[in-house]
């Protein structure tokens, strides 16, 4: 008997996924299986939670000594007309910044007439630099704490007035709130509500809107922040889609490493209307990116278990070959692994641009739960995401683009699911999955249902 399940029929998959995570095992899940779609599912979160009362003394001290006002009328959405400079918050990783693209389009199109600079880390800037929809952008320290980069930060942007700052960070609400007092002391500010604290945060922030865990992606809540926060001065009548840079110079470099190695290029099955094409198909053999790295360590892929894997799927598919990717201190354990399968295993090795230059025009990608996800997604690239934690799958899938999503039986871990799983999942992406075009799309929030969640499979 395997050691995991395949989520492959709608109508049971509700009771094998709540059997499977009893029993820890791993599960397979495909977009019609993913708890998004399925109506019978119940998240497990306390829709009833009563806000928390009590605080550490000194976080109140700080938001009472932050207070502000509200800039505009609560009880409706702030007038396009009335903004003309809006500052994103958007200081964490690379993967949260992709996902925050389709606000960013949003503000551009929406509000024609209005300047959006964003505040990034020295993590993902550079796509903060290279998105046509950010006017400008400056980078600082990701720590947690107090940094001396804060100080450049605020001598560069106070000046600029803004009207509206979108603070899209999950945690250090202390942070986020001395960074507003500090980069736009006169705006209004927005944040995600937080569950058990907004009576606290609402100090300092006015406006709250809610996530809705479990039940929506966090693009889409993300978008909901403008949507529901803003009225719009242009009607925006789709969903705009994550945006990555492909640029010449990155493209140039992969072509090179692909033409060396005899691999085809094959071009992005999705391209933002704010990208400039800059490349070419390039014929050879396809290839699949295999991503060995996360930023946290629960998401990190063991090299065991992603050598026992990567061998029976090169045994399996005979004119595949695999690019292994892996973060500076891991490459040397990706160059082992890839000597350790032969000739059709190769090592990629560059920054972001060309990391998602070389998925743009790979077959298909094979990555742990992080940022790789979201650059494949962008690029319309099918998925095989190796995940850790259950509220992961329900809220950071890869949006609108093919995928098999292994759910460890242990969080601790992805390792803890068996090789075995990722070699199934891979067939039934390319078996069943693709030829069927299976995705879940992404859902256009709405003023009037904000937070409904609803979705259908394509």
């Amino acid at each position: 008997m395997a050691a995991w399940e395949v989520l492959d029929q709608e109508q049971t998959a509700l009771q094998r996924l709540d059997a499977a995570l009893r029993r820890r095992r791993a599960v397979v899940l495909l977009p019609w299986t993913h708890p998004r779609v399925l109506p019978g599912f119940s998240p497990p979160f306390d829709w009833n939670r009563q806000p928390r009362s009590n605080a550490p003394l000194s976080k109140r001290l700080l938001f009472e000594l932050l207070r502000r006002p509200p800039r505009f009328p609560p009880e409706e959405p702030i007038p396009g007309e009335a903004l003309r400079r809006v500052l994103v918050f958007r200081y964490d990783a690379v993967g949260d910044y992709i996902v925050t693209t389709p606000l960013l389009q949003w503000l551009r199109q929406a509000l024609p007439h209005v300047r959006v600079d964003v505040v990034a880390s020295y993590r993902n800037a550079v796509l903060a630099a290279h998105d046509p929809t950010v006017e400008y952008s400056v980078a600082i320290h990701p720590t947690h704490g107090i940094h001396p980069s804060w100080v450049l930060a605020a001598w560069k942007l106070r000046r600029h007035h803004y009207d509206a700052v979108f603070a899209l960070v999950f945690t250090r609400m202390s942070k986020a709130a001395v960074l507003v007092h500090l980069f736009a002391p006169q705006a209004e500010a927005i944040v995600v509500r937080h569950w058990e604290r907004s009576w606290l945060y609402g100090k300092v922030f006015a406006r709250q809107p809610e996530h809705r865990p479990w039940q929506r992606h966090w693009a889409e809540s993300l978008l909901a922040m403008g949507v529901e926060c803003v009225r719009p001065s242009v009607p925006v009548e789709q969903f705009p889609h994550y945006f990555v840079p492909i640029v010449p110079s990155a493209w140039e470099r992969v072509a090179q490493f692909v033409s060396a190695r005899g691999l085809q290029w094959k071009p992005p099955e999705r391209v933002s209307p704010w990208q400039r094409c800059c490349w070419s198909a390039i014929e050879g053999q396809p290839y699949a990116v295999v991503n060995l790295s996360a930023y946290t360590r629960n998401r990190a892929w063991g090299p065991h278990h992603a050598l026992l894997a990567c061998r029976e799927l090169l045994n399996m598919l005979p004119e595949l070959h695999l690019v292994f990717t892996a973060s500076a201190p891991q490459q040397r354990i990706a160059q082992q692994v890839a000597e350790a399968l032969g000739v059709r295993a190769h090592v990629f090795s560059g920054g972001l641009l060309e990391l998602i230059a070389l998925i743009a025009g790979a077959a298909w990608v094979l990555t742990p739960d992080t940022a790789v996800v979201h650059i494949a997604s962008a690029v319309g690239k099918p998925v095989v995401g190796l995940y850790g934690e259950p509220i992961k799958v329900a809220e950071w899938f890869p949006l609108d683009t093919p995928f098999a999503l292994v759910l460890s039986p242990a969080m601790e871990s992805i390792t803890f699911a068996p090789p075995g799983a990722v070699v199934e999942a891979a067939e039934w992406l390319l078996s069943e999955v693709v030829p069927r075009g299976a995705r879940i799309p992404p859902v256009l929030p709405t003023t009037e249902a904000v937070g409904a969640g609803a979705s259908e499979v394509r």
